[in-house]
């Protein structure tokens, strides 16, 4: 079984008490979404490279992109790979001239910059199944519920 779950950034919610992005990744062809609460700033880059939006000049994850590439590098892949007092951790996998080398991230900058890349996103595999929330098509009660857990859930409830 393979220690990872292949995820893509399904959508980016607000949690209605405070306003904090919340961004949902789902493993494809299942109803399964992993939460990750994430600043306004990452949650705003997120977007842009989900519409591929480009801006007269670079912004920070773009900048990052440039850098990496300039060096004759690239990102394989990022990964979810842990959580610690309710705090996720990734790491970013490099291609460089000298082999492949991680780097630690916070889960948003790392998904911002694969997004850019067209790079692999994935999560830890039991890092997945104990924190991942299933959810059912749009005319399920169902989803009507994950709404309302997700408008009303706050960091807390993770662990």
């Amino acid at each position: 079984m393979d220690s990872k779950v292949y995820v893509e950034v399904g959508s980016i919610r607000l949690e209605e008490e405070t306003d904090t992005p919340i961004m949902l990744l789902q493993q494809p062809n299942t109803n399964k979404v992993l939460p990750i609460w994430i600043g306004t700033i990452e949650a705003v880059s997120i977007a842009y490279a989900q519409e591929g939006f480009i801006h007269p000049r670079p912004q920070t994850h773009d900048l990052l992109v440039n850098i990496i590439e300039s060096l004759d590098s690239k990102i394989i892949e990022v990964c979810i790979t842990d959580i610690q007092e309710k705090t996720y951790f990734a790491e970013i996998s490099l291609l460089t001239n000298d082999g492949e080398i991680k780097l630690s991230s916070r889960p948003s900058d790392a998904i911002a910059l694969a997004l850019r890349t067209s790079s692999k996103i994935s999560v830890d595999y039991q890092l997945f199944i104990n924190n991942s929330i299933e959810i059912y098509d749009e005319n399920s009660a169902d989803l009507e519920e994950f709404i309302d857990f997700i408008d009303n859930v706050n960091p807390n409830d993770f662990s």
